[in-house]
């Protein structure tokens, strides 16, 4: 059984983890989403976050009555201080690499480069990340990152995979991973009554995010070994979320800097390799 398998075994029967983890969440609160009744049972773990949860436009700093950009972010790291205390998991080790909510699409190569580092530095046995699935561009960027720092390891780590949320026959679609033949090992964690209160009680720790997190599925999370991606391709057919939200991003533009990223990084011919062979 590799770690990865062992891991997703061991959270499935309740029972703590003692391999080392890092958890890559694009924004605080992504890890409390995708797995934030697990979180406690990480005995060691490092949380990274991509960016700074602060969208450069400034409309959300406004909308929840913050004068300044910094001032909004830094409301944000306490919601998610309060939330790790709140869910038993503030022996968690964090850290945030502040990039610009938003913009992680336009940072691919340093981003994976820092990972890669920090994953050198760690050494963990997994790192947990999210799936590619067109939710969020900064979400996808996390993914690609740690795709592609593990690529550029001799020894990398096994790379499992949250469920947040997608867009599916014109709705949003949470908790669960796009359709896929691949039979990578999966689990799903439908949560009890105390596991759900627990989480309950860390998402109401992320204010300013809650017209968000009230549209959001909460009952099970679900984990998985990651597949192969190709970045250079959509997630799915049809429409992105993000393309929804106005924020003039399309996944035309996302792939486009992908492929830029994995030809500075050269990783293009391998991304060709690999999908010769599947």
């Amino acid at each position: 059984m590799s770690a990865g398998e062992e891991i997703l075994a061991r959270l499935a029967a309740r029972q703590r983890i003692g391999h080392r983890v890092v958890v890559v969440a694009a924004h605080p609160d992504d890890e409390t989403i995708g797995l934030g009744a697990q979180l406690q049972r990480l005995d060691d773990a490092l949380l990274v976050h991509v960016t700074d949860g602060a969208p450069r436009d400034g409309h959300d700093a406004a909308a929840y009555g913050f004068a300044t950009l910094a001032d909004y972010e830094a409301a944000r790291r306490r919601e998610l201080a309060a939330a790790l205390t709140k869910g038993g998991a503030d022996h968690l080790r964090t850290l945030s690499l502040g990039i610009v909510d938003q913009e992680a699409m336009h940072h691919l190569p340093s981003l994976t480069r820092q990972l890669r580092e920090r994953f050198l530095q760690e050494r963990p046995q997994a790192v947990v990340t999210h799936a590619y699935e067109g939710g969020h561009p900064d979400h996808d960027a996390a993914a690609f990152a740690v795709h592609a720092a593990c690529r550029l390891m001799a020894e990398p780590p096994a790379i499992l995979e949250m469920a947040l949320y997608h867009r599916r026959e014109g709705r949003l679609v949470s908790g669960e991973f796009l359709p896929s033949t691949a039979q990578e090992p999966r689990t799903a964690i439908e949560l009890n009554e105390e596991e759900i209160r627990r989480k309950q009680r860390m998402i109401d720790c992320f204010t300013t995010q809650r017209w968000l997190l009230t549209q959001l599925d909460s009952a099970a999370e679900r984990l998985r070994i990651a597949p192969g991606y190709d970045f250079r391709t959509a997630p799915h057919p049809g429409e992105l979320h993000y393309e929804t939200l106005g924020w003039g991003i399309t996944g035309v533009d996302w792939r486009r800097n992908a492929a830029a990223a994995l030809a500075e990084l050269g990783l293009a011919e391998l991304e060709r390799e690999q999908r010769q062979c599947r």
